[in-house]
């Protein structure tokens, strides 16, 4: 079973377990999921009430991309579920090789969901811009849930990278972790500027 397929319940018990999966980064992908359906929820209660068809199929647009996010965000969950169970696996084999790659598995899956949590906030820019404004304060948590789940994100890829040897890997990951990081901040702020205009 898929973590998109378990009842919210039993995922936060199965957390709140001495299981070692599914810990902080399915947790973080799962609350950019629900940002990113919040956002999507404030676009289809706008489209048909904006102010124009051109501002209407932006928002329509977006809900389909924030769709693709939210969906990608939960595959991310179950990956990330997979890859700390490989480094575990790795360790226990005392394999160099195979704890070297999973470990980086283990670095890369918590940098996309940061870059696909970037993806919700920069496009919550728009919908707190845009969206009716009844619904735009379910915008600014859906904003605020993406982009705590990136920095999460961004916390997990750190700590991993020290695992890795490989130098050039770990300057590349750590170079898209701080511009996920960066960027992220400076659209939070911007979607929550529109919020509370």
């Amino acid at each position: 079973m898929t973590f998109a397929d378990q009842p919210i319940g039993e995922f936060l018990d199965d957390v709140a377990s001495g299981q070692v999966t599914p810990s902080g980064g399915a947790v973080a992908a799962v609350g950019g999921a629900m940002g990113a359906a919040l956002c999507e929820m404030v676009c289809i209660h706008t489209v048909g009430t904006a102010g124009s068809d051109s501002e209407s199929g932006e928002l329509a647009a977006l809900a389909d991309d924030l769709a693709d996010c939210r969906e990608r965000l939960l595959a991310l969950a179950d990956e990330d579920a997979a890859a700390v169970d490989a480094v575990g696996a790795a360790f226990e084999s005392g394999d160099d090789e195979r704890i070297q790659a999973a470990s980086k598995r283990s670095t890369e899956v918590p940098l996309e969901t940061a870059e696909i949590c970037l993806d919700v906030v920069e496009r919550a820019r728009t919908v707190t811009a845009k969206g009716t404004p009844v619904a735009v304060p379910d915008a600014a948590v859906g904003a605020l849930l993406a982009a705590a789940a990136l920095q999460a994100s961004v916390s997990t890829v750190r700590a991993n990278l020290d695992m890795i040897d490989d130098e050039s890997f770990v300057a590349a990951m750590k170079q898209r972790a701080d511009e996920a990081e960066a960027a992220g901040e400076a659209a939070l702020d911007e979607a929550v500027a529109n919020a509370e205009q």
